[in-house]
């Protein structure tokens, strides 16, 4: 059974080297050999991380449905080994599949409750990313000002994990999302040109920002 593990180990490392290379073709073939030794080694943990490994390539290979199914067969595996970051990740990973298909509803449900787990997880980076994607689901759904705030969040968490990559592809989105959020206020000025009047005692709403 340790050669049976050893050989899936192995197996997952070089998977994971095919992942990042874009080989995916390959990456799927190792990570499905991967899941038939883990399987026989009786070792659910392994099984569950190749699981959605192959779910993550079916992901890039925008094979939704099969991601999808597969991301759900980890996450039972991940609840059977008591394991809640990996749990956490198999989520995280769903609501990227029901993004990728315009599903807001599922997705933002998938991002809360990956959120919830990662927090319980003690899991800085997962939940920088969770919050990340929920900027985007906010940003989809046109409440920008929702998006601008989960954005900033984001980045708090990434620098608080030390991770640059994420903080910077997060300060890309958030310039994005800010220069929608001028360009509809300006909007909003234009249309409603006598609110300044009415509301000329109370707190700017942008102040805030």
């Amino acid at each position: 059974a340790h050669n049976v593990l050893g050989e899936a180990n192995a197996i997952t490392s070089l998977g994971d080297v095919y992942l990042h290379r874009d080989r995916l073709e390959d990456a799927e073939a190792s990570f499905e050999r991967a899941v038939q030794l883990y399987r026989q080694a009786h070792d659910v943990l392994g099984e569950a991380n190749a699981i959605k490994s192959l779910g993550r390539v079916s992901l890039r290979r925008d094979k939704l449905n099969d991601a999808e199914a597969l991301l759900e067969r980890a996450v039972q595996l991940h609840r059977q080994a008591h394991n809640v970051l990996g749990e956490a990740n198999d989520i995280q990973l769903l609501g990227e599949v029901y993004l990728h298909r315009g599903e807001l509803d599922p997705a933002q449900q998938m991002f809360d409750r990956a959120l919830g787990l990662h927090q319980q997880a003690q899991s800085v980076l997962g939940e920088a990313t969770d919050v990340y994607y929920l900027g985007e689901v906010y940003e989809r759904r046109e409440k920008l000002k929702e998006a601008h705030a989960s954005l900033e969040r984001a980045i708090d968490l990434y620098r608080h994990a030390h991770f640059v990559p994420g903080e910077a592809m997060v300060i890309e989105k958030l310039r994005e999302v800010s220069l929608l959020l001028k360009d509809s206020q300006k909007s909003e000025a234009l249309l409603l040109p006598d609110t300044k009047l009415c509301e000329q005692d109370e707190p700017s709403a942008s102040g805030s920002m």
